[in-house]
């Protein structure tokens, strides 16, 4: 099935998203990095997010192949891996006696 795409960014939307969501959610509702079970319709921080393995900004295609299911909410595997992708550096917590947090 080729998806019909909406608009310029090359990327599925609506109905033809959803139904990729729930065909790659079946095959594995995990997390494909801390393999935290997700729900498909839930609340925010217990749901996911459908993510690109390799992103469309750096290339990648926007297939099923090239998705997985990561767990969403703060501090999350998808806040981790879309901050890796953009090159952000990861934030250190520096606890009241001046050292780094889990130290």
């Amino acid at each position: 099935m080729t998806a019909k795409l909406d608009n310029n960014d090359g990327r599925i939307r609506g109905r033809a998203l959803q139904a990729r969501r729930l065909k790659v959610w079946s095959k594995d509702p995990r997390c494909a990095k801390c393999r935290k079970l997700c729900e498909f319709n839930a609340l925010p921080g217990r749901g996911f997010q459908l993510d690109h393995k390799n992103p469309i900004f750096k290339g990648g295609p926007d297939t099923e192949e090239n998705c997985q299911v990561l767990c969403c909410g703060p501090g999350s595997c998808h806040d981790v891996k879309t901050a890796k992708d953009l090159g952000h550096a990861p934030t250190v917590r520096i606890t009241e006696d001046g050292w780094p947090e889990g130290t």
